[in-house]
């Protein structure tokens, strides 16, 4: 049943919820402008989302944000979100109970007969990797690959069986000439890399590791001279601080810091990068494996463009879906959460939505 189309769909959510109080016993906001990231952004019980009958604090955006740190190459990431950052997070994890919660009451036999510990286990890999086989990665974070991994089945389950889903995975071969034609970066595929990565934090690498991050780095490349070997030096010197990155396309890569991007195009393999500092961090990295690129003519080409005319498509298609059939069964909080995805499909719905607030006088 696996839809290779799924790994670009999580954009989309809606359901519902109840607001709570904040910490000090002033009213919360539901408009998204809650005081809870400025002014209280050590108290990790605030609320900033509800769903359902759920709510989503701090404390689960923080836990996502330490995750996501894991497979992030930059150095200068700071170590809390933004208030920005957890605006955003709060939304995507609302958008992850809605999809299960969609699937649990619309496909109830087809969920149980799929959602079991082995296939979760299975797709939380998908989606994470291979961090999902790191032994050192902690509980509560292994917990919420699991749950990304039961979002990616439920998101299936739901849309494996819409028609007009289905028919967006089938693009015809002028659909595929003329995108070809349109899009020279098609016809080149870019020199691709995987990187190992030791990332020390600067806040608690002495507490973690006795020493601070800028002298273990310094250490750890030594070590990893003399041992041939990045991930060994790690296991002796700092466990649990080696990763390794997703494969990053050299040619078109704009998530790297510049100077390890430069690391990345001259580098051969085994080869270590100096320490790159970082406001947060310090990190180590080694070239594991490299893809040289290569000019791609049309009939080579046409596989990979097919399938990416698919994939944008049915992500139009599950934002869709969401909007029409997921939404309108749901109750979320703040309210205006999913303006612009309803706005997408019902143009003019913002403007409309701000006419009734107004009232007859024409002002709120």
């Amino acid at each position: 049943m696996r839809a290779a189309t799924l790994i670009v769909l999580a954009t989309s959510a809606g359901a519902a919820a109840r607001a709570q109080q904040p910490p000090d016993g002033t009213t919360g906001s539901t408009t998204g402008e809650a005081p809870s990231a400025e002014t209280r952004p050590a108290d990790e019980n605030y609320v900033l989302a509800a769903v359902n009958g759920e709510v989503v604090t701090v404390r689960d955006v923080l836990l996502e944000w330490r995750l996501e740190g894991r497979r992030n190459a930059n150095p200068d990431r700071p170590l809390a979100p933004t208030v920005e950052d957890r605006r955003a997070l709060a939304k995507d994890l609302v958008i992850d109970r809605l999809w299960v919660a969609h699937a649990r009451d619309a496909y109830g036999a087809l969920y149980t007969e799929f959602v079991t510990p082995r296939m979760i286990d299975e797709y939380a890999k998908d989606v994470v990797g291979a961090l999902y086989d790191d032994a050192a990665i902690p509980a509560d974070e292994r917990e919420l690959m699991r749950s990304k991994g039961e979002v990616r089945i439920a998101m299936e389950i739901a849309l494996t069986s819409d028609p007009d889903y289905r028919r967006c995975t089938i693009a015809r071969p002028e659909d595929v000439k003329r995108w070809y034609d349109a899009h020279p970066e098609t016809h080149r595929v870019s020199a691709q890399v995987q990187l190992g990565r030791v990332l020390l934090s600067r806040e608690n690498a002495k507490e973690l590791y006795g020493e601070a991050a800028e002298t273990l780095a310094q250490r750890l490349r030594q070590r990893a001279v003399e041992l041939s070997s990045l991930e060994a030096a790690a296991k002796e010197l700092a466990p649990g601080s080696y990763q390794p990155t997703k494969v990053y396309e050299i040619e078109r890569e704009t998530d790297l810091r510049d100077d390890v991007l430069q690391f990345a195009r001259s580098a051969v393999a085994g080869e270590l990068s100096a320490p790159v500092p970082g406001q947060a961090s310090v990190m180590l990295f080694t070239l594991l494996t490299r893809q040289e690129g290569q000019d791609v003519p049309f009939e080579k080409a046409a596989p990979h463009i097919k399938k990416q005319i698919e994939l944008l498509r049915c992500r139009l298609r599950s934002n869709q879906y969401f909007v029409v059939k997921i939404l309108p069964e749901a109750f979320f909080m703040p309210q205006e959460m999913f303006d612009d995805e309803i706005e997408q499909f019902v143009p003019g719905y913002k403007e409309r939505k701000a006419r009734t607030q107004a009232g007859p006088g024409g002002e709120r």
